[in-house]
């Protein structure tokens, strides 16, 4: 090991700037106060050298083995924001600290691999759409005259996602290596803006057991015709899928009449309503304009909240 270093190899050993380096020459506290050996000779030198064994010393001043917020996010692979989560829920133990002349919060190292091991998926959040990729929930991909269908969606940080696909009725495999093997869409769709209007149409569909499921190309046409945007999916034993209003252009009972019938079969909520361009998926709500004082308007706000709702549900599940 060398026993002298230069700035740019002692700031790195401590974590820190080249600029607050050389700051430490005047540190208040004796303990973090750090001296280059050349001070008379730098100019030389080429910069100021540092002794190792000086470098070492004030160390644990500036390198904490226990782990920050940041570098535990970064050791799981997850967000800051969710380890922040996990302390404010007192799901992760953590104790304080000053680091770098500021108070942090430490967690340590077994305590994290501990909560990660337990909870393998914690922190990661299902998608039914990866602008990067283009991938959407129950998308077709083919490879040769087989048939797959995207099937997971997970965000795990803000660069991560876990994509995969399935092959047949029990192989799974994700989205890197089933490119790399061959297998490509069948269908891509592009994005489309938000609809405004309030409310969804909800259809409760079983969850499908064949990949050439007629479900599944329901659901394609609805990502197609509508943007992912304007979906919202919830799968479980069944998959219920959500659609603003929309209307599904050239999908008409002369045309489509097998897909027509499947979409008022499980139709759970709203209309379907042919028109002579397509269909409309209507939502089935009206607006309603009523007045109450600030008083009453203060107390249904907060019964509302107490239900753990919003205003609308609230009321059209009371009235």
């Amino acid at each position: 090991m060398r026993e002298y270093l230069r700035a740019s190899e002692a700031a790195a050993e401590l974590g820190i700037t080249v600029a607050s380096l050389y700051k430490l020459r005047k540190h208040d506290d004796p303990v973090k106060r750090l001296e280059p050996f050349n001070p008379s000779t730098y100019k030389g030198d080429g910069g100021f050298v540092y002794r190792r064994e000086d470098v070492d010393r004030v160390k644990p001043s500036y390198v904490k083995e226990d782990l920050t917020v940041t570098k535990a996010a970064e050791r799981i692979g997850r967000s800051t924001t969710f380890i922040h989560k996990l302390i404010r829920d007192r799901l992760l133990p953590y104790y304080e600290g000053i680091y770098r002349g500021k108070k942090t919060f430490f967690i340590r190292p077994a305590d994290l691999e501990k909560f990660a091991a337990s909870n393998p998926d914690s922190g990661k959040y299902d998608m039914i759409y990866d602008r990067k990729t283009g991938v959407f929930l129950y998308q077709s991909f083919q490879n040769g005259g087989k048939l797959a269908r995207i099937v997971q969606i997970k965000r795990v940080n803000r660069r991560k996602k876990e994509i995969i696909l399935q092959v047949g009725t029990d192989e799974l495999i994700n989205y890197e290596d089933a490119l790399a093997a061959g297998w490509a869409p069948s269908l891509t769709i592009s994005d489309r803006k938000p609809i405004t209007s309030y409310g969804y149409a909800r259809f409760d569909f079983p969850l499908p057991t064949a990949s050439d499921s007629m479900i599944y190309g329901i659901i394609e046409e609805l990502f197609k015709q509508v943007g992912p945007a304007n979906i919202r999916i919830t799968a479980g034993e069944r998959v219920v899928v959500e659609v603003r209003k929309s209307v599904l252009v050239g999908i008409m009972p002369t045309s489509h009449p097998d897909l027509i019938d499947k979409l008022k079969l499980f139709l759970v909520q709203g209309e379907i309503v042919p028109k002579y361009d397509g269909t409309l998926i209507d939502t089935g709500l009206s607006p309603i304009t009523f007045y109450v004082t600030g008083e009453k308007k203060a107390e249904l706000l907060q019964r509302a909240a107490e239900a753990g709702k919003t205003l609308q549900e609230w009321i059209v599940e009371t009235v």
